[in-house]
């Protein structure tokens, strides 16, 4: 079997670091098991080579599904703004998967979950950002306290043409 080149590579865009409310709803548990979430976002910051602003305050939420098995199934929604004015709409959908009691890298205090990666989808007017709506990002979350924030790092999938 041959292998295979990847014919891609990954290019660091921007992060966010997105504050939360202290307030969490859940409810469940739901037929089948698990529990259904909501995080109101507060605020947050956006930086990095290809974008930076802010996150627009209570623009948007963190919803998840926490399965049976513990995996938390992530739909995340904000406006962000760049530091020119643009709004700019994110869909995160990805998986947060706990690390197990005693396991999981430590982050100034907080265990870090065993995987934790989403792939956004931005809604963006034409103008020096549009390029997010028809590039391919992936990113990949930390968890982090007092406050109690993530901080998204997201990545361009790049094509390397012959």
């Amino acid at each position: 079997m041959n292998d295979p080149q990847v014919p891609a590579h990954l290019e660091y865009v921007f992060e966010t670091r997105v504050e939360f409310r202290p307030e969490r709803c859940t409810f469940g548990p739901l037929p089948g098991g698990g529990y259904k979430g909501y995080t109101p976002c507060a605020s947050g910051t956006i930086y990095g080579p290809r974008l930076s602003g802010r996150i627009v305050p209570d623009s948007g939420a963190d919803f998840a599904d926490v399965r049976g098995d513990g995996t938390i199934v992530i739909r995340s929604h904000y406006l962000l703004e760049a530091d020119d004015g643009t709004e700019i709409y994110i869909n995160n959908n990805g998986y947060l998967v706990p690390s197990k009691p005693g396991e999981g890298k430590l982050v100034e205090g907080v265990h870090q979950p065993a995987y934790f990666c989403f792939t956004p989808t931005f809604i963006v007017p034409e103008g020096p950002h549009d390029w997010l709506s028809r590039t391919l990002i992936i990113g990949t979350g930390s968890r982090r306290t007092n406050p109690d924030h993530s901080i998204f790092t997201y990545y361009a999938v790049k094509q390397e043409l012959d």
